[in-house]
């Protein structure tokens, strides 16, 4: 009967439906299992990002407070390599203006010398000629 056809196509109907739920609320079970998993997955990728950042902004400060000290280092050494210039420069120009001094001196006292000698010699050959005078008389 027609009425009989109805109710076993409603009962079909209503069966198709419930496959459908089922099949819906499994879906939507496994979505929320795969959307959870990744949900866990990208909280701990977004830690390890956090920590890697963290890694790197403290390497990065600990980079920076050696550069700062390498550029304290660096601007002593470089005052110390500068007086020590000019003091070089001070040494060897007053070891200059001394050796002058020094030959300047050895010119005058060799002068003083030869003059003595020379003074010496004449007197020695006045002293002789008069030696001999005395000799001859």
């Amino acid at each position: 009967s027609k009425l009989d056809d109805l109710q076993k196509q409603q009962a079909e109907l209503e069966e198709a439906n419930r496959k459908r739920q089922r099949e819906l609320s499994r879906s939507i079970t496994e979505r929320f299992a795969k959307t959870s998993q990744q949900a866990r997955l990208l909280a701990k990728l977004k830690q390890d990002v956090a920590s890697l950042e963290k890694d790197v902004r403290s390497d990065i400060s600990h980079l920076r407070d050696r550069i700062d000290h390498s550029n304290r280092s660096y601007y002593d050494a470089r005052k110390r390599y500068e007086f020590a210039e000019e003091e070089f420069v001070r040494a060897k120009l007053d070891l200059h203006n001394c050796k002058e001094k020094k030959e300047a001196l050895q010119e005058h006292l060799f002068m003083i010398i030869k003059l003595s000698e020379m003074k010496k010699a004449e007197k020695l050959e006045e002293l002789n000629k008069k030696l001999e005078a005395l000799n001859h008389t």
